[in-house]
């Protein structure tokens, strides 16, 4: 009877194991994306993913040919946010593979650490200045836990950024 008890303990706890909320130390522990938002830190509001989605869709299929994927982590686990930001990016392959153009915007909750990284294509359109200052625009609402308002700012300016004038 105690071995019958022991191995539904072990399938337990292995099932358990592998189905834990990603914890945000490594790019390929994540799973993939299945939008332009991925809330892992399941900070963000439906409307506010919908609304997010929406301008990314639109700026993936227009003229302004760009993939803005959006993610909020728990935590960095220790990681470098900017290695952790550029290892996710070419793990997902943000961007299309005809232009190169994409941004990846990445909060680290519990660690209070965000990052906008930009593809090499991007670079001369979006550049680290305007990237910097997005995200010292987002600062005031994260310092509110405003996720929503945000990442809805950093969208919004990011769009503008890469649309064509």
């Amino acid at each position: 009877m105690h071995r019958k008890w022991l191995v539904s303990l072990v399938l337990v706890l292995l099932l358990s194991a592998s189905c834990k909320a990603p914890t945000g130390t490594e790019p390929n522990d994540l799973p993939k994306p299945t939008d332009y938002v991925s809330d892992f830190a399941h900070v963000l509001s439906p409307s506010a993913i919908e609304e997010i989605d929406r301008v990314c869709g639109q700026l993936d299929h227009s003229n302004a040919d760009t993939q803005v994927a959006v993610v909020t982590i728990p935590s960095l686990g220790g990681a470098d946010i900017a290695e952790y930001a550029t290892n996710l990016s070419n793990t997902w392959r943000v961007g299309s593979r005809k232009s190169n153009r994409g941004v990846l915007v990445l909060l680290a909750i519990k660690d209070h650490k965000w990052r906008i990284a930009v593809s090499r294509a991007l670079e001369g359109t979006l550049t680290d200045s305007k990237a910097l200052s997005i995200g010292e625009k987002m600062i005031p609402l994260l310092r509110a836990n405003d996720f929503d308002g945000a990442l809805r700012l950093a969208v919004d300016q990011i769009a503008q950024a890469v649309s064509p004038k």
